[in-house]
């Protein structure tokens, strides 16, 4: 009798802690505009570089404008 008692019990207390609300879905943060800048090239480089990097520096600077929010200036720099 006793251990038919402690069978229903525990079964009842398992099927009690499955109704816990589990903790919040982690939020991911996307640092990436914190780190990800605009490539700038020189004429030197536009002369000696191929195509399809040129190509690939291009669709990388439109990403970075379409997804990130930061201000870059229009103003051409000159390397150091």
């Amino acid at each position: 009798m006793f251990s038919r008692l402690l069978i229903i019990f525990l079964m009842t207390m398992l099927i009690a802690s499955c109704v816990r609300n589990l903790p919040a879905k982690p939020e991911v943060t996307d640092t990436a505009c914190d780190w990800v800048n605009i490539i700038y090239l020189t004429e030197h480089d536009i002369a000696v570089l191929d195509k399809q990097t040129k190509r690939d520096i291009l669709a990388h600077n439109k990403s970075v404008l379409a997804n990130c929010k930061k201000e870059f200036s229009h103003e051409r720099r000159e390397p150091k």
